[in-house]
């Protein structure tokens, strides 16, 4: 009767249904794939479409800025300023600057934990230089965890002598280090020519599964 059918409100069909938004989807990926692939794209750009990469609601990424996991939302702030007050993307070369150091320092880490960027954090902190910004290492704090030989071995170039008593040596090195600069050649963030190989090869049997 007309009463029973007052209360029943067609529910209209959306114009492109749930199966619809994943082929779309689909067929996004593929052309954004190809594009990539095979579109003109300048250098500065091309650094701008990477941090933007990072800042994708797939990525996640466990810092070695206190340990921590950060999900898009954190990563993105590091893309956000790329853009203009109308959504465009639009940026200098020092705000790319800028934004590509503060992402990679979010990313990359060396800490011996579940942060640990693996060998290509030491790739990076070969490349740029990082050695120089290692701190002064002559503290009793790290010579502490030295064997006696590596202990006696750092005394190279320096004018202590090996001591009958380890902490003696030890104590001698953080006086004499004390104004000055010590690092460790196992601190030195060149990676083990072997191991790299490894991970290159590995890398490479790796995207070659990936395109069978």
């Amino acid at each position: 009767s007309a009463s029973e059918d007052a209360g029943v409100v067609s529910k209209s069909r959306p114009d492109v249904t749930r199966k619809g938004i994943e082929i779309i989807g689909d067929y996004r990926t593929d052309a954004l794939h190809e594009a990539l692939g095979r579109a003109p794209i300048e250098d500065d750009t091309l650094m701008a479409l990477l941090i933007l990469a990072f800042a994708g609601q797939n990525v996640s990424v466990t810092t070695g800025s206190g340990g921590l996991s950060y999900g898009n939302s954190r990563l993105a702030k590091h893309a956000a300023v790329l853009f203009d007050a109308d959504g465009t993307l639009d940026f200098d070369r020092d705000s790319l600057r800028v934004a590509a150091r503060a992402m990679l320092i979010d990313v990359l880490s060396c800490r011996e934990n579940v942060t640990n960027s693996g060998i290509v954090a030491r790739v990076v902190g070969a490349t740029i230089g990082a050695d120089e910004f290692l701190p002064n290492m002559g503290s009793e704090d790290f010579l502490s965890c030295l064997s006696r030989p590596a202990l006696e071995a750092s005394c190279k170039d320096t004018p202590v002598l090996p001591r009958q008593r380890v902490k003696d040596t030890r104590a001698a090195l953080v006086e004499h280090f004390k104004d000055g600069r010590f690092v460790h050649p196992a601190a030195l963030f060149a990676p083990d020519a072997a191991k790299l190989a490894e991970w290159l090869s590995s890398s490479t049997r790796t995207a070659e599964d990936a395109e069978i």
